[in-house]
């Protein structure tokens, strides 16, 4: 029994299952550079008015990318609503936006505008 556990624990799951990944079969809203620092982009998008703090994921072995995902509440609750991607240039942030531009550009400035 201890083995089976064991096998099943170790049983790799797929990672499009996630919520993170099905934006990848999207094309993103916004894909450009700003010179804010990746932590200023970061640490604004986490704090913006009338939106909900995102989940941030980043990787200890990968320290100049920051993913940050917000996830619809209500009913269906659990299914990610918005994506931006973060990654430190030389210069300043690369970011990549799964959500409405003007949300973005306040953080990031440099954001196409919707037009």
């Amino acid at each position: 029994m201890k083995e089976l556990l064991v096998l099943v624990l170790l049983t790799p799951v797929s990672v499009a299952a996630g919520p993170i990944s099905k934006f990848d079969q999207k094309s993103p809203v916004a894909d450009y550079s700003t010179a804010r620092r990746l932590e200023d982009v970061e640490r604004c998008l986490i704090d913006m008015d009338g939106w909900l703090a995102p989940n941030v994921y980043s990787q200890p072995d990968r320290p100049d990318e920051v993913t940050l995902i917000w996830i619809a509440g209500g009913p269906g609750a659990g299914r990610a609503a918005a994506r931006i991607d973060l990654h430190r240039l030389p210069n300043g942030t690369s970011v990549k936006s799964w959500m409405p531009a003007k949300q973005v550009a306040e953080c990031a400035p440099g954001a196409p505008s919707a037009g």
